[in-house]
């Protein structure tokens, strides 16, 4: 399987964060990777730790840019294994 470049799988990986797109829905073109091939690297990252060096650099730029309102979150729940629990 050839290899698919990390920016593409990190511009997968940020969409899919950003948009709450479903893996099967993942935008096919030239600067986007796989859904196969982001989702086996976001859990390779995840295992190896790089995951978890990579988010505060992708927040650091993004509060350089202006570009995070750390006064406004959501959360989304329908997809909770709590649902209809309570």
């Amino acid at each position: 399987m050839p290899h698919s470049s990390f920016r593409y799988v990190l511009n997968t990986l940020l969409y899919i964060l950003r948009t709450g797109c479903r893996w099967c829905d993942v935008p096919k073109g030239e600067i986007w990777a796989s859904n196969s091939s982001a989702h086996r690297w976001l859990k390779r990252w995840e295992l190896n730790g790089t995951l978890e060096g990579l988010q505060p650099r992708i927040l650091g730029i993004g509060q350089k840019k202006g570009l995070i309102n750390w006064s406004y979150g959501a959360v989304d729940g329908s997809f909770s294994p709590w649902k209809g629990r309570w």
